[in-house]
């Protein structure tokens, strides 16, 4: 054997080896970058949310995990697991905010949410355009169905409030079913309960949507995400918060009928009438309602110092 043909195959297994080594490195480096994050969330924003996290991924090929959960079970979620974001209502989120479970200057608005009025599918469609045509509407029905208002950040307290202010909440006490969204879906969509009212951001399958509630009784939830001070300090969490409120983000909340928060902000002829933060009381002008209607007056938060919503969007809800 020639000095060349030896060299040339005590090289060839040696060059296999660098090769499968370097690229198990290479391979290995990717999924030691590659992060998960863990999200809680209520379920109004979880349409738009997970188009988002999809896009995300693609981009950064990290993994973000949902957990979906109504308002009053978050709190329990979140003292028996571990999660890095979370996507709440600002008044929950002001809560958490306060008792340190939030990254210091990890919030951000994603959007706000209206109520929509919904009948079974395939039935006779009420004309809800205006409020007089709304509580006659409810007047009519047989029976109805929404959250309960006492459970504080849904849309239950909107609709008890419309109701109220219509002048008909006593009155119809007693053809009235609060159920969750899964079970009063249920109801409307076979046709045991008439009229439901839910988030449009969250319409059950199996109805039809007759319209947003009209415009003097419309009330409108804001959603927020955040980083939780107790989850991964990976950045992965801080770059999903923020790409949930980025702009390419935009068209997922809108297409879950939800009003973009950086939609709102990038039209500065509209006019700015209330701020996030005047969502809890004492504070921001000191509404004492946890759900208010953007129209109200209130300035702009002390603390954020940004106006957030404006009159006159009703016409997405419809």
């Amino acid at each position: 054997m020639t000095t060349a043909a030896f060299l040339e195959d005590i090289m060839r297994p040696s060059f296999r080896t660098i090769v499968v080594s370097t690229l198990t490195l290479i391979v290995s480096s990717t999924l030691a970058t590659a992060a998960e994050v863990r999200v809680l969330s209520v379920g109004s924003t979880q349409i738009a949310a997970k188009a988002i996290a999809t896009e995300f991924e693609k981009q950064t090929h990290h993994k973000v995990t949902f957990t979906i959960r109504p308002p009053f079970d978050i709190n329990k979620e979140l003292a028996e697991k571990a999660f890095d974001a979370v996507i709440l209502s600002v008044p929950a989120m002001d809560n958490h905010d306060e008792a340190g479970d939030l990254a210091p200057m990890s919030r951000v608005a994603l959007a706000r949410v209206g109520v929509g009025v919904v009948v079974k599918e395939g039935g006779p469609v009420p004309d809800v355009s205006t409020p007089e045509k709304l509580k006659a509407a409810v007047l009519a029905a047989r029976s109805l169905t929404y959250t309960d208002p006492a459970t504080p950040n849904t849309s239950g307290a909107i609709v008890g409030a419309a109701l109220a202010n219509l002048g008909i909440l006593d009155e119809i006490k007693g053809k009235t079913r609060h159920a969750s969204l899964a079970v009063g879906g249920e109801l409307v969509a076979k046709g045991e309960v008439e009229l439901g009212f839910f988030n449009l951001s969250e319409i059950p399958k199996g109805v039809t949507v007759a319209g947003a509630l009209p415009g003097p009784l419309q009330g409108y939830t804001v959603y927020e995400a955040a980083v939780l001070s107790k989850g991964s300090t990976d950045q992965a969490a801080t770059a999903f918060v923020k790409y949930l409120a980025s702009a390419p983000a935009a068209a997922h909340w809108e297409a879950a009928k939800a009003r973009a928060c950086h939609d709102l902000h990038a039209h500065p002829r509209e006019p700015i009438k209330s701020c996030a933060r005047a969502y809890h009381a004492g504070k921001c002008g000191g509404h004492p309602d946890l759900m208010r209607s953007a129209r109200s007056a209130a300035p702009p938060c002390s603390r954020c110092r940004r106006g957030a919503f404006d009159d006159g969007l009703d016409a997405i809800y419809r």
